[in-house]
């Protein structure tokens, strides 16, 4: 294989920018994407998959329009303007089909035209479910799947209504269509509210970060399609750096490989891993690393700020994807061999909370309950990888 065949791959197999497109390089999620392929082949059943940021949510929706069989698939990405009837507006013009009048006169020639489903709801002023219904019900034995992603866009509560609405309608009265709603979120009432009629037609899917297992396989099958080797000890270190985000694998493996294609080497050891984690350092989000300065920043030379957000880094997870300040202290003294309390450190985690200091944390609960969890949950990975760098 040639360097340039080499580069064409790698794009393809490690995307850490833009979400996954074609289903031979994606790996992994395979249980979420079962129970999406559950809910098509449910009469009446639709489905929400909700997560966190940066778990995949995306490149899961693009592959579920190209790897479910025997039906019709549109995905629409949904933006903060958008209402009930443009989204559905959007759908329908990717839907198509021919239509055959007469001519004018005696043996007049047939007319035939391709024209989209958007005409058919473009003069109603305001949209309802049940004339939604109506529309999809004309398909007839037409299966169709409708995906709408990035719905946490969607802030107007009329039009998260709708939705419910029409889910409900098409459970009742549709067998040949299903709605799939996606967005960050933690529960389903955060994305689509409280509408209890919903749960027995709407299943839930939530994406949870990646498990090692299934990281793994992002990183092996990606470069034995570059034809690179890599140790275990490497690929362990690439997961725990990218503590279940596949965007972080993504990242690392690809300036790991970009190096190894450009030198002409074909073993991704310690040396490409550490050249991974520095370009990929300065090609993250710009906010992660603007909110990390600003947190770290300092008038002296003490370095309590950046101890403290490493020790937060390194603290082990609960269910919740959060810790205590006890941890905090245990993973503080650890780095800095100092012995001090959980008073030490409260009033600095509590700052941390703050825009003053880069808003990284966000504080659950009260009392002995009080739990600390990151902001933005990729900030944990990128502070790993800033540590390693050190």
């Amino acid at each position: 294989m040639t360097q340039e065949q080499k580069q064409i791959i790698l794009s393809q197999v490690f995307s850490p920018i833009s979400p996954i497109q074609e289903i031979d390089f994606f790996f992994g999620r395979l249980n979420q994407l079962e129970k999406i392929a559950d809910a098509i082949n449910e009469n009446g059943q639709h489905a929400i998959l909700y997560g966190e940021r940066g778990v995949g949510k995306t490149s899961l929706a693009n592959i579920m329009s190209k790897s479910y069989t025997n039906l019709y698939p549109v995905k629409i990405t949904c933006d903060r303007q958008d209402t009930f009837k443009s989204l559905w507006e959007r759908a329908f013009e990717s839907i198509q089909f021919a239509k055959t009048t007469n001519g004018l006169g005696f043996n007049a020639d047939q007319v035939s035209e391709i024209v989209n489903l958007k005409g058919q709801i473009a003069g109603i002023s305001n949209l309802r479910a049940n004339q939604l219904v109506n529309i999809i019900n004309s398909f007839g034995n037409f299966k169709s799947l409708f995906i709408f992603d990035e719905f946490d866009n969607i802030k107007n509560e009329k039009t998260r209504s709708s939705f419910a609405d029409l889910i409900k309608s098409l459970s009742d009265n549709n067998v040949n269509t299903t709605v799939v709603l996606i967005g960050i979120a933690d529960s389903i009432e955060n994305l689509i509210g409280n509408h209890q009629s919903l749960e027995r037609c709407l299943k839930q899917v939530k994406m949870p970060r990646m498990r090692p297992e299934e990281g793994e396989q992002i990183i092996i099958n990606g470069l034995e399609k570059l034809e690179i080797k890599i140790d275990k000890k490497i690929i362990d270190k690439i997961l725990e750096f990218s503590s279940g985000f596949p965007h972080y694998i993504h990242l690392l493996c690809k300036y790991g490989a970009k190096e190894l294609i450009k030198n002409k080497k074909d073993n991704f050891s310690e040396a490409y891993l550490t050249i991974a984690i520095r370009e990929g350092i300065e090609n993250t989000s710009e906010q992660l690393r603007i909110s990390f300065r600003k947190a770290i920043l300092t008038s002296n030379s003490s370095n309590k700020w950046k101890d403290l957000i490493y020790a937060c880094a390194n603290c082990s997870l609960d269910e919740f994807n959060a810790f205590t300040i006890t941890d905090v202290v245990s993973q503080y003294n650890a780095i800095t061999s100092k012995a001090i309390k959980n008073k030490d450190l409260n009033y600095n985690l509590n700052k941390l909370t703050t825009e003053d200091r880069g808003d990284i944390l966000t504080k659950l609960g009260k009392g002995m309950s009080t739990r600390y969890c990151f902001k933005n949950p990729m900030m944990r990975a990128f502070v790993k990888l800033k540590i390693h760098s050190s």
